[in-house]
Formats: structure tokens, C-alpha cells, sequence
């Protein structure tokens, strides 16, 4: 034990320092105060600790959730940047700008049967009354006012005309060879032709089989056929129509 005033060592029941008088009780009690002020000291440092650790805790927390919210933020940004691209690429493909079908996998028609076809407006060269499909840099004319079909393999447009009866099918695959050679093993399948011509990249045929009349125009580019098949009966009342028809599609299928 020592002197809490002047810090000499104190022996064992001595009551008072030898060296500056000063009460051993008096220091007794002084170190006692001193041990509870520093117990409570110890107390308080424990619980800042404690209360730094839990702030510390709660900011980590706070930083991950901040770090989780910005990373589904970014999937989220990401998920919708991909589904426009997706939905962009899509509609350039099926419904492009000026109403207009391009690309090789375009489709005019509407997907329910008996639907007029109209997801395409004729532009200012096309003659009034019809619509225009355009499969790559081959543009087809088709008649508007005709119905729609489901297209099925590798048709690109199926039509009908719901009074008189007629149909049109533009198809596209992939054929290569001379056109005049194409036109008659396409014309060896059956019919008496009535009309054929053949260009360099090009053929045109129609065929008459049992009371039904069926023209074919079919373009050859780069190892890709594109060609449309218009059919109609011999006995249909608006034949004579069909004939301008297959005439104006002819002369502007290119």
C-alpha cells in the first residue's frame, strides 16, 4: 500500500505516513474511490464499445443493402435494355417502319384467319388497293382487300379472296439452278401451261389443271427463291379481276 499524497510505501498498520503525515484511512478510502471510479470507467469504455461495434455493425449493413439495391438495380437495367433490343429487333423484323415487311423472315399476315391483311400501307408507287410484302430487297404486291391465313413453313403470306374464291401464297426457300430449268421441272408436276417466260434471275408459268388456273412468279437471288403461287377456278366470277391482278403483281414482283 502507498501514500495516496506523497506516495511512500506504507508498511502494515501504520496509520499515518511517516514521511508526510497523511492518514492511511484517509488513503484507504481515497483508493477504494479511485478503484470504483475505475471500475465505472471500465464500465463505460465496455459499453462505447459495444455501441461502436453495433454502429459499426448497422453501417455495414446499411452499405450491403445500398450494395444490393444498385446490383438489382443494374440486373433490372439490364433485363430491360435487353428486352427492348430484343423487342426492337423483333418489330424491325415483322413490323418495320412505314408498315412495310422486311428481312427474310417477315410475315404480313395477321395470325387469325379471316382477319383482313392491313399490317402493311402501300406506299405512293404501289397502284391503290394494294399492300406491299418485302422479304429482303424483293418487294410483292398483294391485293389489300384479300383475308388472311396462318402461314405455315416456309409461307411468308397466305390470302384469300372470301367472294371469289382465289389465293395467293408467297414462300420463300432456299434453291439455286437456271430459272428456265426450275420453271419445267416445276411445270412436269402436272397442268397444261399457258403462258411461261424466263429471265436470267427470274421465271414466270401459268398452269391450268382440272378447272384451276395457277400462276407462279418465282425471283432467284443468291441461292434464296422467292415466289408467289395465285390460284383460282376457270368457272369463278371474278376471273377477269384475278387476270389484272396477277398482271399488276407481275410486272412490280422484283
Amino acid at each position: 500500500m502507498y501514500c495516496k499524497n506523497c506516495g511512500r510505501h506504507l508498511k502494515e498498520g501504520m496509520r499515518f505516513c511517516d514521511r508526510c503525515g497523511q492518514s492511511v484511512r484517509k488513503s484507504k478510502q481515497s483508493s477504494q474511490a479511485a478503484r470504483h471510479q475505475e471500475i465505472e470507467e471500465l464500465k463505460a469504455e465496455r459499453l462505447n464499445r459495444k455501441k461502436r461495434l453495433a454502429e459499426k455493425e448497422a453501417k455495414q449493413m446499411r452499405n450491403k443493402q445500398r450494395k444490393k439495391k444498385k446490383s438489382n438495380a443494374l440486373v433490372f437495367f439490364v433485363v430491360i435494355l435487353l428486352v427492348a433490343v430484343v423487342s426492337v429487333i423483333i418489330g424491325y423484323n415483322i413490323f418495320p417502319s412505314n408498315g412495310n415487311i422486311s428481312g427474310t423472315t417477315a410475315t404480313v399476315a395477321p395470325k387469325s384467319t379471316g382477319a383482313s391483311v392491313n399490317a402493311t400501307e402501300a406506299p405512293s408507287s404501289v397502284k391503290s388497293g394494294y399492300s406491299v410484302l418485302t422479304i429482303g430487297n424483293i418487294s410483292c404486291p398483294y391485293p389489300s382487300d384479300f383475308h388472311a391465313n396462318v402461314v405455315n413453313g416456309n409461307e411468308k403470306l397466305n390470302i384469300v379472296d372470301s367472294l371469289g374464291g382465289a389465293t395467293m401464297v408467297v414462300r420463300q426457300e432456299g434453291k439455286s439452278g437456271e430459272p428456265k430449268n426450275l420453271m419445267l421441272e416445276y411445270a412436269n408436276q402436272g397442268g397444261t401451261a399457258s403462258y411461261s417466260r424466263a429471265g436470267a434471275d427470274w421465271y414466270a408459268i401459268t398452269l391450268e389443271n382440272n378447272g384451276t388456273i395457277t400462276h407462279r412468279k418465282c425471283i432467284l437471288r443468291n441461292g434464296i427463291a422467292v415466289y408467289y403461287d395465285f390460284s383460282y377456278s376457270t368457272s369463278s366470277s371474278s376471273a377477269k379481276r384475278y387476270e389484272e391482278h396477277i398482271s399488276y403483281i407481275d410486272s412490280n414482283f422484283k
